[in-house]
């Protein structure tokens, strides 16, 4: 029996991987993701088939000999992303290291390689290609198939025959015949799959149809081909893959070799590939010569409570039972004095070992923690004083928070995770929360992790963080910023905190009704979907609903996904609205399922059943551009103008009958920023003259006065007012307001030349980004943009649009978070002011009822002071019952 020989066109897997797996990075930032999928597809591979002969064909990157052909060859494509090019190296590295034989050609694609290797060796082994790509059918015989292990595949010529109705040697002149769009290979225009399949069912291959023209029956193909032919003998030429390159002519050149296991884990140790690294090589997780010590006994105690008064500072680390603060019952303390030098305190481990008593150390600790002069590092210290809350401690003193630190430096990090920060900028990598919990398949509860295990993990929480106060301090205050940092970020974690703790009160048998409600309006819109379409399907199912979108109702698409799909999400399904009416109703149906799972569902389940309020999590460093986020439940998300996000907003209640909610929401903060930036005359003089900008705008848009604006022409220049700050442009614009391309530059065009000092900001901005490497925020918190200056339209795009935007966005995160310092610091309005929840602009408080008018004084007094611009902040305030009520 003949050995397999496997062929791999590399080039197609590493595109596949780098769709397949998201965004990724390692500490440094250096793109993963394609590396990651790749290497786990070739793990899997081998793991299943132990192949003894593999090569691994890419393409070489450059023009091929068909460009010299047809020089439009493959010029629809355009350059390769730049985050995938940077992986191409690094994986032809791992496979080298692996054994596994790598070719490439310059002049010749991996097709044309793969075709030579086929033919060289297909009488004495059985050739499989490890593709997805048809363009090989025409390769496939008695001893070659093609194996597309994303599928789990196999393609030999009884596949073929059965997908095209065509033998493999035929497919070369089927393919001349229909051409292929993404290559830009011609074909004959006009004739599609079907006809192409007729005209070689009856004629066979291309010459014989040219020889036997006449004998076409219909005029029109007839005539296509004709006026068509030198189009499709070039097609012809193009899609031929060339089998005679001069390839390595021994077959022992593609056994696999042992692999290089000490290359392999330096390569996996570079990309951070932890489990991919050799238990035996793995990096040794403990900090060499560290210095950590258990607090078991009270002699241990009382000798740490003495270090504790000698010392002004402090790195703290918890070890709890859950990540949700409002729940978490402490496990452990580790607290670390100087770098490589912590001690564990086990306080609820279920190993029978000498512990301390929880209450009695809480009791011994309690003045130091709320301490305001001893200053508390940590990371994430918000969770600290959550938890230490519950004990009924005020954690004071928080001086320093890393995770904080980090993203005031840099916001445009991937993660904040103590882990990250370590790897980035201690090169260092820690023990994981896995390690210590995972038992086989099962997660264990830190408190049956073992002492000595936890002192290890937790005394290193401590002392990394230490490290990272010191690196990162040191940096703030080289920078200047380090005034602005303790001014404004940890002041914050304070505000959140209580915030958190608060909690808000939720009407949950009003969420049920509306449940219902909605229940029988879900059920009521899919009936008129079948009815419509004449069958049932499953709307939920993306499979079911392109078929029946794109192939029963042939409707036009938008897009395609990234793995060559039409698209059906809400913004592809929104511009072919007018296409049929049923795109409508399955908007309806998923607006109203979204919103019944997401809150009228999830929001009585998220209420806490011990304090009876949700809690929802804000977090701090969630976005690159400083405005907060919200998990359990994502508050941002509820819709804030339609009938239905009134209804749920309408659950929201003060605890107390006492108590009535406030909402303040500043009004255009990022346009009146634009404005301060931008320094531009007519726009400050709208302002700070009371005008309505909007209405200005129209107004110089549509060539009328502002009495003779129309509210559709105030709602189209409102559109292009907020488009503008996120970098808008005409493509964009027209789908957004239902006209063509044309019309939509022309309105941008206006803008600008009522707003020339607008245009000059984001010139400015985007030199300074290039010239600086980042963009900043009124507080100077910094978003670098790696992007910016990059070879590739879409990238370098996305940085100039982040470079405009992150002053404007960014800076109302600071504003809005200077008004929330000021507000929480206002002890007398605290007195009978509770504030609760921060979305977006808004901010909404608990109020006494008697004390309202006395509270919104207050409060917009707060919000429009909490800095000076170049045109007044202005805003919106109201109270009621509810937040519906008051918004």
């Amino acid at each position: 029996m003949a050995d397999n020989l496997y062929i791999l066109d590399a080039s197609s897997y590493v595109f596949r991987a780098y769709h397949a797996i998201g965004y990724l990075t390692n500490s440094k930032g250096f793109p993963t993701n394609a590396i990651f999928g790749f290497i786990n597809m070739i793990n899997k591979f081998v793991s299943d088939n132990n192949p003894d002969y593999f090569v691994a064909v890419f393409d070489s990157g450059g023009r091929s000999f068909r460009n010299d052909i047809f020089p439009e060859y493959k010029a629809n494509r355009g350059d390769a992303p730049e985050d995938i090019s940077l992986q191409f190296p690094k994986i032809i590295d791992y496979l080298q290291a692996r054994g596994i034989k790598v070719l490439s050609m310059e002049n010749y694609e991996a097709d044309d390689i793969i075709g030579s290797i086929s033919e060289k060796f297909k009488k004495k082994f059985n050739i499989k290609i490890l593709s997805g790509d048809k363009d090989f059918t025409q390769l496939i015989g008695p001893s070659v198939s093609m194996i597309d292990t994303m599928k789990n595949k196999t393609t030999g010529p009884k596949e073929v025959v059965s997908k095209y109705g065509l033998k493999p040697n035929q497919m070369i002149d089927y393919f001349a015949l229909v051409g292929d769009a993404i290559d830009n290979i011609p074909g004959v225009k006009g004739i599609g799959p079907k006809t192409a399949l007729s005209l070689m069912e009856e004629f066979k291959n291309l010459d014989n149809l040219y020889n036997s023209l006449d004998s076409v029956d219909k005029d029109r193909i007839r005539n296509l081909l004709s006026d068509f032919k030198e189009e499709a003998f070039l097609s012809k030429e193009l899609v031929t893959i060339d089998t005679t390159l001069e390839v390595p002519s021994k077959i022992n050149d593609f056994r696999i070799a042992p692999p290089n296991e000490e290359r392999l884990n330096l390569i996996f140790t570079e990309l951070e590939f932890d489990s991919f690294i050799k238990d035996e090589k793995k990096e040794n997780s403990l900090i060499k010569d560290a210095n950590y010590h258990q607090v078991l006994i009270k002699q241990d105690f009382v000798k740490l409570l003495t270090l504790i008064k000698k010392s002004n500072k402090v790195s703290i680390d918890l070890e709890t039972t859950s990540v949700n603060p409002i729940d978490a019952e402490i496990v452990g303390i580790s607290m670390c004095f100087k770098e490589n030098e912590a001690y564990y305190i086990p306080l609820s481990h279920s190993e029978n070992n000498p512990q301390l008593q929880l209450e009695s150390v809480l009791f011994s600790l309690k003045g130091f923690l709320e301490n305001k002069d001893i200053h508390k590092i940590g990371q994430n210290l918000k969770y600290e004083k959550l938890v230490f809350n519950r004990y009924g401690i005020d954690f004071q003193g928080l001086y320093f928070d890393t995770m904080i630190a980090a993203h005031f430096l840099d916001s445009s990090l991937q993660s904040y995770s103590l882990d990250n920060l370590s790897r980035r900028f201690l090169d260092y990598k820690m023990i994981s929360y896995k390690d210590l919990t995972l038992k086989g398949k099962k997660n264990i509860p830190f408190s049956d992790v073992s002492i000595d295990d936890a002192t290890v993990y937790s005394c290193e929480d401590a002392d990394i963080t230490y490290r990272l106060y010191n690196l990162f301090k040191k940096k703030l205050v080289k920078e200047k910023l380090f005034d602005n940092f303790l001014n404004y970020e940890m002041p914050f974690v304070s505000v959140l905190s209580l915030m958190e703790q608060r909690g808000v009160n939720i009407d949950d048998s009003a969420l049920t009704i509306i449940s219902k409600e909605f229940d029988l309006l879900i059920k009521d819109i899919e009936q008129k979907i079948f009815k419509i379409i004449g069958q049932e399907f499953n709307i939920n199912s993306t499979i079911q609903l392109r078929e029946i979108i794109f192939d029963k109702l042939k409707l036009k698409p938008f897009k395609k996904t990234k793995k060559g799909e039409f698209s059906t999400d809400s913004e592809s399904l929104q511009t072919i609205l007018d296409q049929h009416e049923v795109i409508q109703h399955i908007l309806s149906y998923r607006f109203y399922s979204k919103l019944k799972s997401t809150y009228l569902d999830s929001l009585p389940e998220l209420i806490n059943k011990e304090t009876k309020m949700l809690h929802t999590s804000y977090n701090h460093v969630g976005t690159s551009t400083g405005r907060l986020s919200s998990s359990n439940p994502n508050l941002q998300n509820i819709p804030i103008k339609t009938y239905e996000g009134k209804r749920i907003r309408e659950s929201f209640i003060p605890r107390d009958k006492n108590y009535c909610l406030i909402s303040a929401d500043y009004s255009q903060i990022e346009l009146r920023l634009l404005a301060h930036f931008s320094e531009d005359e007519v726009m400050i003089s709208s302002y700070v003259n009371g005008e309505d900008i909007h209405s200005n705008t129209a107004a110089e848009i549509f060539g009328v006065s502002v009495n003779d604006v129309t509210e559709d022409q105030r709602r189209l220049a409102k559109t292009i007012n907020f488009g503008i700050i996120y970098g808008i442009g005409p493509k964009r614009l027209s789908l957004q307001i239902g006209q063509d391309i044309k019309t939509s530059k022309e309105y941008i065009e206006k803008y600008f030349s009522r707003y020339p000092k607008v245009k000059f900001f984001f010139d400015e901005m985007i030199e300074s980004a290039v010239s600086k490497g980042f963009a900043e925020t009124l507080t100077k918190r910094r978003r670098y943009l790696k992007d910016i200056k990059s070879k590739n339209f879409i990238l370098r795009s996305a940085g100039e649009r982040a470079a405009i935007n992150t002053p404007i966005q960014g800076s109302a995160a600071d504003i809005i978070k200077i008004a929330m310092i000021n507000i929480h610091n206002d002890s007398k309005l605290n007195k009978y002011c509770r504030l609760i929840m921060q979305v977006h602009d808004e901010l909404i408080f608990e109020v006494d009822k008697n004390k309202v008018t006395s509270a919104v004084k207050k409060i917009k007094e707060h919000m429009e002071t909490a800095v000076e611009l170049k045109v007044p902040l202005s805003v919106d305030i109201g109270e009621g019952g509810s937040w519906s009520e008051a918004h």
